[in-house]
């Protein structure tokens, strides 16, 4: 059957794409349900995990197991680029931006590794988030949630 869906996406693959993996529609971590997920990796530490890929979000923010990971690892981060107040449905979190690397994994294609900024807050417990200013802005991709089937996302560094 994932052959199957291999075929499928690979044939509707867009010629400006570099890759493209599955999504994860209505993913749960923990207490959060995600409506999009996709996979990611952040090399740093080493670890990849489904994060919220949230257009509507302003910016990208590490999850609460990420942030723990970066902390445990004790990984050196550049210096912060700035600091910001996030105001989400749970609140008001201040914190640190940091540019980090990230790799959207790929089912087909090749993964796409590339910087971003992402808000490092210690109060934050919500699941990693893929906003859009920072990170999805310089991207070009292209969706297809597809909740009946298996969906998939494309995807391809912006000009």
């Amino acid at each position: 059957m994932r052959e199957y869906l291999y075929y499928q996406h690979h044939q509707t693959f867009f010629p400006w794409s570099t890759g493209g993996a599955y999504v994860y529609p209505l993913y749960q971590v923990g207490p959060y349900t995600l409506i999009i997920g996709v996979e990611c990796e952040f090399p740093a530490v080493k670890r990849k995990q489904i994060a919220l890929f949230d257009t509507g979000a302003e910016l990208s923010v590490a999850g609460s197991e990420l942030y723990q990971l970066f902390a445990a690892e004790q990984v050196m981060l550049a210096p912060p680029v700035g600091k910001t107040n996030l105001h989400t449905r749970l609140g008001t979190f201040e914190g640190n931006l940091y540019r980090i690397e990230v790799s959207l994994t790929a089912e087909w294609g090749e993964a796409l590794t590339l910087e971003g900024t992402f808000l490092f807050c210690p109060e934050w417990t919500g699941p990693t988030v893929l906003g859009f200013h920072g990170f999805l802005e310089r991207l070009r991709f292209a969706m297809d949630p597809n909740y009946e089937r298996v969906g998939g996302i494309y995807f391809a560094v912006a000009d």
